[in-house]
């Protein structure tokens, strides 16, 4: 058990979605697999924590509710097609996201893919929506809030896979992102950045129990109204890994505006799993961060997870990560969540 779960964790690392046998084979050529989280949260706050959540003290039951499709079609050797349609937690059912429609070729030990793509700065990036590829209820905003919780880009990206040993692999992929609107909703107001251009680059060391992720990415944008094009320069790293039934994970993310990170610790008694997480923003948010956790297996696609997060504010009057101050509120700097959250996948 605690062996399989490890090569899991490697594999979805590698951007597989979790748990091949929950698919749906359609034909021999055409796979159809779907993933979803939902859960009661609350904290003890007014001021709306997280952006794209804004989770309060009303308990929320759909704060955090996640549901998606995937559609994997194999044309020819070598060539085929993917497609993800998701409603994210800041989506209307009627009005769900297409995350990522892409055309993939592979030759020899290298692979081009065209269309949206996710943008790959985190460890979860290529499976961020499927709550039960990791261990956590959600990953740590601290890092994966940076960037507003934009996830998706268009344009195209070059893979080159290379055997170092036969335990240890290299993967280094560039990519680059033509312009697009990005929008996000931050209370009553809805932020547009048009993006003229993003491009980066991200290396995976990947051996049996361990991968580290480095990342790096330039953006072009101007913040409606401002007509002032900026450029934003964001290097992260992270590293996870397994030894027996632990798991460690840490990243970091740095940019001109900001520093976030956190480490987690997690260990597994056959179907629960214990965890621990320290996170910490700097700069543009100001906040400590401890979450305790416990996630049960109830089966190999479905699993529960029950956390309880306490947020501490460095200094009175910054927003943390809350989406505003909480003096506009009238409530203290600091905030308690606890959820209780389900997800599966099909």
């Amino acid at each position: 058990m605690l062996l399989s779960r490890q090569c899991t964790i490697i594999i979805l690392s590698l951007g597989m979605i979790a748990n091949s046998q929950a698919s749906i084979e359609l034909t021999d050529d055409i796979m159809l697999s779907g993933f979803g989280s939902t859960s009661i949260s609350k904290t003890d706050n007014k001021t709306p924590l997280f952006v794209n959540r804004e989770i309060t003290d009303e308990t929320c039951y759909d704060c955090d509710t996640i549901f998606g499709l995937q559609l994997d079609v194999d044309l020819f050797e070598g060539l085929d097609v993917s497609a993800q349609l998701v409603k994210r937690t800041q989506d209307n059912w009627s009005e769900p996201e297409l995350e990522w429609a892409y055309l993939g070729y592979e030759f020899g030990d290298f692979e081009i893919r065209a269309g949206r793509l996710r943008i790959p700065l985190f460890l979860v990036s290529e499976f961020y929506y499927v709550g039960q590829a990791y261990t956590w209820a959600k990953p740590p905003e601290e890092v994966y809030d940076a960037i507003l919780g934009f996830t998706s880009y268009d344009g195209f990206s070059l893979a080159w896979d290379y055997e170092i040993s036969d335990e240890l692999s290299l993967h280094i992929s560039p990519y680059y992102g033509f312009d697009k609107l990005n929008e996000v909703e931050i209370g009553t107001d809805t932020l547009q950045f048009d993006t003229e251009y993003l491009a980066g680059v991200y290396v995976d060391l990947v051996s049996f129990n361990y991968r580290v992720h480095a990342g790096f990415m330039q953006a072009k944008y101007t913040q409606r109204p401002s007509p002032q094009p900026q450029t934003l320069n964001i290097y992260t790293l992270g590293v996870e890994y397994s030894l027996d039934a632990w798991l460690w994970m840490a990243e970091i993310e740095y940019d001109e505006l900001q520093v976030n990170w956190y480490a987690s610790a997690a260990y597994a008694f056959d179907e629960l799993t214990p965890y621990l997480v320290y996170a910490e923003s700097h700069e543009l948010r100001e906040s400590k961060g401890v979450t305790v956790g416990l996630r049960y297996d109830a089966t190999s696609t479905i699993s529960l997870n029950l956390e309880m997060r306490s947020i501490f504010s460095h200094e009175p009057g910054n927003r943390a990560q809350f989406i505003t101050s909480p003096l506009l509120y009238g409530e203290k700097e600091d905030v308690d969540l606890l959820s209780l959250t389900v997800n599966f996948v099909f």
